[in-house]
């Protein structure tokens, strides 16, 4: 008779690999340290969230008004 795998368990892993604590966590690539996307500058925060970049669109200048009628004592950047 053929000894069978439980359906669960991956196959092309061995078990030696998915007991060890190391291995097994060397295994898991899904959830990738992440970190250091914000790397501050002033001028690529004035371009893109500033008054004069606000301005120059539709979009932009909805959000104005809408800042505005709330009362928001800061429009923009």
């Amino acid at each position: 008779m053929l000894s069978r795998t439980p359906a669960f368990l991956p196959t092309c892993i061995p078990p030696a690999w998915s007991s060890s604590p190391i291995l097994g966590s060397l295994l898991q690539l899904r959830h990738a340290q992440r970190g250091n996307e914000y790397q501050p500058s002033q001028r690529k925060r004035k371009r893109k969230h500033g008054f004069l970049a606000r301005k120059r669109s539709l979009g932009g200048r909805k959000i104005l008004v809408r800042r505005m009628t709330k009362g928001r004592k800061y429009l923009s950047h």
